[in-house]
């Protein structure tokens, strides 16, 4: 079995679900069916279809037809169904604000105590990371600058000192990356996060809890007004974000 054979089989049984072919509520053929259907074997078939019950798109029950579950029983934390939850919502940005609801929760308190906790070694990671973000914006290495943004976040976990709060992110990070990965190929959205990731690196360095909390907080806002203005400005374009390699 190849496993991208079963990613692009799960991705087209996926995308069949949300143009209405296999609406929510609905029973699937058969894996030879499917299997027939996308050009793969009964074998990856099986194996696509349990990728998708993993994150709970399906339901698989032993002698009976596969089930597509409802979306909103969908797993939030799997990047491919982030916008497809949403699409199938009536409403694109919904789990992308909900996850920036849950981030500001933490990461703004996370601001706070870094500013009180922080070592030298901290402030010289978290200033690596925010030079490193200008070094990719400036070669336009859009990977590289999610890398580096994503880094800043976690350096910043660290410098709390609280295991919890990275067992709390890490969960996330695919699903942020993801999200990070498509706004960022935005120059002005770029030099947006470089901006505040500067000013929160500041007021941690300076020990500033209060001013650290109100720049962490900027910054999220900044990344939802520049997220929710991108997503629209595809959506009346060239359909960005249609499918669920989103």
């Amino acid at each position: 079995m190849h496993t991208g054979r079963t990613e692009t089989a799960a991705d087209g049984l996926l995308a069949l679900v949300l143009d209405g072919t296999f609406p929510p509520g609905s029973t699937l053929p058969s894996e030879a069916e499917l299997a027939a259907r996308f050009g793969v074997s009964r074998l990856t078939m099986r194996e696509a279809i349990r990728s998708l019950a993993a994150t709970r798109v399906i339901a698989v029950t032993h002698g009976k037809s596969s089930v597509i579950r409802p979306a909103d029983q969908w797993s939030p934390l799997d990047p491919r169904l982030l916008h497809a939850r949403g699409r199938l919502s009536g409403d694109p940005l919904l789990l992308p604000k909900h996850l920036l609801e849950a981030r500001r929760m933490v990461e703004i308190s996370a601001a706070e105590a870094a500013a009180e906790r922080r070592t030298g070694e901290d402030v010289a990671r978290l200033t690596g990371f925010v030079d490193a973000m200008r070094d990719a914006h400036a070669r336009t290495d859009v990977p590289g600058f999610v890398d580096a943004d994503l880094a800043f976040h976690q350096a910043v976990f660290h410098a709390v000192g609280n295991v919890f709060l990275d067992a709390l992110f890490e969960p996330l990070e695919q699903v942020v990356r993801r999200l990070r990965v498509e706004t960022s190929s935005v120059p002005d959205i770029r030099v947006h996060a470089i901006s505040w990731h500067a000013k929160i690196l500041d007021s941690i360095a300076e020990g500033d809890p209060a001013g650290a909390r109100e720049m962490m907080r900027g910054h999220l806002f900044q990344t939802q007004d520049d997220m929710t203005a991108y997503l629209a400005d595809n959506d009346q374009s060239a359909g960005a974000f249609a499918g669920p390699a989103w």
